[in-house]
């Protein structure tokens, strides 16, 4: 029996509800400095690890002898927190007095407060969810220095002493490691890393990377090994593949494209067509458990910011040796499907290869090529037919899939323009033609054809996994949808082509973006895992990432298992060996995708912000995005959003229905999918956001 195992036994027997460590210390017949340090110790182990709940400093009870909560705190810069409770219960609202020196993003035990429904109090902070904060450095007029966080949930400024100030100077926009969380009143830091000066283009957007635990450079010795591997391909690396060198294959991506993982071919049959979806070899050069791949494992995936791309692998690799470019040799793995004029697979493979692409081409060529340009279907005339049949295979793999339920959401991605020195020139919703469903089909098809098949030999995997919403999503959707006079018919389950129907219906409806998005939010995050759960958006009992492995780590993580098991080598006890790995890879992959959408939201709102910033009394038709009872979103069409806070609405008492998602006076009413022209009245930098004001004509002016 170990030393918590007789403390835990001792307080046991105590049959108290709550005990402080002078009686536990008594009690136990201990006087000495350094055993009293030691029951100290074991008491505070015991609370991270569940049993204890430490009431207050000194003062401990068992968990079970008590209501306690627990649950991760979601702060607000005003300085109070709510708990996101673990058991799904209601949050609870906690006053600042009540936090006792917990912080946004801790995880703690909390109880409620007697005789209310709704409040709690923090006991004990089981885990620290930020140890590092970025943020602006300020001094005050005493001369002490803070960290003023960008994070807006984060309601403590971080207080730097002049010894860990590190050079930094009024107005930096730095990163803070916290050391001290419990010096009484604010967190105590050191200053580790300079990022520039607030409010340039160059400091923001490191900012925003440093916000969500990414980085823009690689350590010496990861590219060092990338540009030691960016080699041509030689003969021995061609062994055991097959030579797809003599097929016409081509590349299509965007204008902007650097890095191809992705090449295609499709042949003609009698019965069909013969499609090839050849994905970079990445795993040939990324070995597993080298510098390499624990870089990308901690990245996980690339990071695409309107100025520039976080890359999971070193630009040697990436751009290089594992870029499919046009006119060079490339180590590849190739699913090859035969599939009929019904859009079934009837045949499939997956074999290591090698190609030679014939072309590097972008969407809007192969979409004017589709169109009839003759000047593009004479310069591409040896693989004109070849995307004739592209289309023809695409449009009857669509409709396979939109005959089995499959949702197809509409796409808010902007399109920025950038001038050479970073300024915002232009921005328009991002380009989606035939040319890019071409694309999108024939890669979606090779996702679920290796999945399916993967799934069968019973073999570790990485799966995508897409569950179905939860019947309170259901309902609450239900009943947004109803508010705009749409039928949305589902019960406690709901099958993905019913959402699919109301798409249809709303296309080319006002509200189509608004319903779209709020769809999207009511369903469950997509994420990797080791068990196969279907994929509920597409449709699919099988479905997994398989083409991006430039750009995605559980791509990488399934072309290292694809290959060991067609080389016979997963077997025994390699097996147990992949098993964890694909475990780590879905786990980690799955967070940091999370936290690669926040920080490209957030870029993309910085870079909206930076274009409306010389915008002032512009006026623009746009669409109520959002209501709440502090304001009105409204989205313009270029998909910029801005804000009109409650005071700034034309005068009147406002009221907030929620379940209309309306906020009205007696005589103004403004509702989800309205719209509304406004003028652009200026942006705040702290919040990233544009403000707007109702445009009202009263002889020229608002």
């Amino acid at each position: 029996m170990d030393f918590k195992e007789r403390l835990l036994n001792e307080i046991k027997a105590l049959k108290v509800d709550n005990f402080t460590d002078r009686l536990l210390n008594k009690k136990l017949g201990i006087y000495s400095t350094f055993e009293k340090r030691e029951v100290t110790k074991a008491l505070d182990s015991m609370v991270k690890d569940g049993v204890l709940v430490s009431v207050e400093k000194g003062s401990y009870a068992l968990k079970e002898k008590c209501d306690v909560i627990r649950g991760v705190l979601r702060g607000n810069r005003r300085g109070f927190a709510f708990l996101l409770r673990e058991d799904g219960g209601r949050d609870l609202f906690i006053p600042h007095r009540s936090l006792n020196g917990a912080q946004h993003g801790d995880t703690v035990y909390a109880l409620p407060v007697r005789n209310t429904e709704d409040e709690g109090r923090v006991v004990s902070v089981i885990a620290r969810g930020r140890t590092s904060i970025v943020g602006e450095y300020v001094c005050d007029r005493a001369g002490r220095g803070f960290v003023v966080p960008d994070d807006e949930n984060y309601y403590s400024d971080i207080y730097i002493p002049s010894a860990c100030r590190g050079g930094a100077k009024n107005h930096d926009k730095v990163v803070a490691d916290i050391y001290d969380f419990d010096t009484g009143k604010n967190p105590a830091g050191e200053i580790k890393e300079i990022l520039g000066k607030a409010n340039s283009v160059k400091a923001d957007t490191l900012s925003i990377i440093r916000e969500h635990g990414f980085f823009e450079r690689f350590p010496d010795e990861a590219l060092y090994d990338a540009e030691r591997l960016d080699k041509p391909v030689v003969n021995k690396d061609l062994s055991g593949r097959e030579d797809f060198r003599n097929l016409l294959t081509i590349t299509i991506d965007g204008e902007d494209a650097r890095d191809f993982d992705d090449a295609v071919t499709v042949e003609k049959t009698e019965g069909g067509y013969i499609l090839y979806v050849h994905i970079a070899d990445v795993s040939h050069y990324v070995k597993q458990d080298s510098v390499l791949d624990a870089e990308a494992l901690k990245r996980a995936t690339s990071v695409y910011l309107p100025n520039m791309v976080l890359h999971m692998l070193p630009p040697a690799l990436s751009n290089g040796a594992c870029s499919l470019v046009e006119g060079e040799d490339r180590l590849t793995l190739s699913c090859v499907m035969e599939i009929d004029f019904s859009g079934k697979v009837v045949a499939d493979r997956i074999v290591e290869s090698v190609i030679k692409s014939n072309h590097r081409m972008t969407y809007s060529a192969v979409q004017k090529i589709l169109d009839g340009d003759a000047g593009l279907i004479d310069e591409y005339a040896d693989v004109y037919e070849m995307i004739k049949n592209m289309r023809d295979l695409e449009r009857i793999l669509n409709a396979k899939r939109r005959a089995r339920g499959s949702i197809n959401f509409i796409g808010e991605e902007p399109k920025f323009t950038l001038s050479e020195d970073g300024r915002v020139l232009d921005i328009a919703p991002y380009p989606y033609e035939e040319s890019n469903l071409i694309i999108e089909e024939f890669m979606l098809l090779a996702n679920e054809t290796v999945a399916e098949f993967m799934y069968h030999t019973e073999l570790p995997f990485v799966y995508r996994v897409h569950e179905a919403p939860t019947n309170e999503k259901i309902q609450e959707f239900r009943r947004f949808v109803a508010s705009f006079n749409y039928k949305f018919i589902a019960h406690k389950t709901v099958h993905a082509s019913e959402y699919q129907k109301l798409l249809d219906e709303i296309h080319g409806s006002p509200e189509e973006r608004i319903i779209s998005r709020v769809m999207l939010r009511s369903m469950q995050k997509a994420k990797y895992a080791v068990d196969n759960g279907g994929h509920f958006g597409l449709a699919l009992d099988y479905y997994c990432h398989f083409t991006s492995p430039i750009r995605r780590y559980p791509d990488l993580m399934i072309h290292r298992i694809i290959k060991s098991m067609l080389s016979g080598k997963l077997t025994g006890a390699e097996i147990k060996k992949t098993e964890m790995r694909a475990e780590k890879a879905a786990a980690v992959s799955s967070e940091r995708e999370i936290a690669a959408e926040c920080a490209e939201r957030d870029a993309d709102d910085y870079f909206r912000m930076l274009f409306m910033e010389d915008k002032t009394g512009e006026v623009y038709d746009g669409i109520v995005s959002g209501v709440t009872a502090y304001g009105v979103f409204v989205q313009l069409k270029n998909t910029v959003e801005g804000f009109i806070s409650l005071e700034k609405l034309p005068a009147g008492r406002y009221k907030f229905d929620e379940g209309r998602f309306t906020l009205s006076s007696g005589k103004n009413s403004f509702s989800l999918g309205d719209n509304i022209r406004i003028e652009v009245e200026g942006i705040n930098r702290d919040l990233r956001r544009v403000n707007f004001l109702v445009y009202e004509e009263k002889n020229g002016r608002r």
